[in-house]
């Protein structure tokens, strides 16, 4: 893949090649570019894989560099910058992804494995689950997850969930509004992942709970506890330990 850099500090760009290099050492810088005006520039030249594009630059903004060309439909446009707030404005320029200054490398390399997931792909997907998730989070100021299931794609904040069932290759989502779970075609242990920073605990081989919503624990037996919607749901012996420290 090819990548060109726009960015109005050198430290930034020299920085984010050896990112990259480490990361992926396969991508190509073929351009750098310093401003707006340069940045046109460039661009009109090149047609690359992947643009790296600071906001702030010192004749004006990325997205004029972007408003001068327009739509660039092969080159995924992803946004370096230490100022959060232009997030929202990224997402509706079409941006792939946003990365906010000092970059981290873990963020990096998830954003790199999703285009490599894309190219190799016999088709392009039609909504970026991520990018929808970020964009939903930064709206509603409330974190979130994208649930997709065979009837649509539901973006549920991550505090109503009370618990998270295994059933076989689906899991059960039950939520705070009443409703009948939701069912999704991915394993428990993916969403454990998922969640294991939000305040979800595996308790069972078949449950993930949100200690939000844990009213009691009776480790005492067989072990349970009781959610906020009543459910009483069973503790492993194996899995004991790890609520009792997640509690402590």
């Amino acid at each position: 893949m090819t990548a060109v850099i726009i960015d109005d500090e050198p430290q930034a760009i020299a920085s984010l090649e050896m990112e990259l290099k480490q990361v992926e050492p396969q991508i190509e810088i073929i351009a750098r570019a310093n401003s707006v005006q340069t940045g046109v520039k460039v661009l009109k030249e090149h047609t690359p894989d992947l643009i790296f594009l600071d906001i702030r630059l010192t004749d004006g903004l990325g997205f004029d560099i972007l408003g001068e060309l327009g739509q660039l439909h092969q080159s995924k446009v992803i946004f370096t910058t230490a100022y959060d707030q232009y997030a929202i404005k990224a997402f509706k320029h079409g941006a792939f992804d946003y990365l906010l200054k000092p970059i981290d490398q873990e963020d990096l390399q998830e954003t790199l494995q999703r285009i490599i997931f894309q190219k190799q792909s016999d088709h392009q997907p039609t909504i970026d689950i991520n990018n929808l998730v970020k964009l939903s989070n930064v709206l509603s100021g409330d974190a979130r997850i994208a649930l997709t299931t065979t009837e649509g794609i539901y973006m549920k904040k991550i505090r109503s969930i009370i618990y998270i069932q295994a059933d076989g290759n689906y899991t059960k989502f039950f939520l705070d509004d009443g409703k009948r779970p939701i069912l999704i075609s991915r394993t428990l242990k993916d969403f454990e992942e998922q969640l294991k920073d939000a305040g979800f605990v595996r308790t069972h081989s078949s449950y993930l709970i949100n200690l939000a919503h844990l009213e009691s624990f009776h480790p005492k037996d067989s072990g349970h506890v009781v959610m906020s919607n009543g459910e009483v749901l069973p503790v492993s012996v194996r899995k004991k330990s790890n609520l009792m420290n997640a509690l402590k």
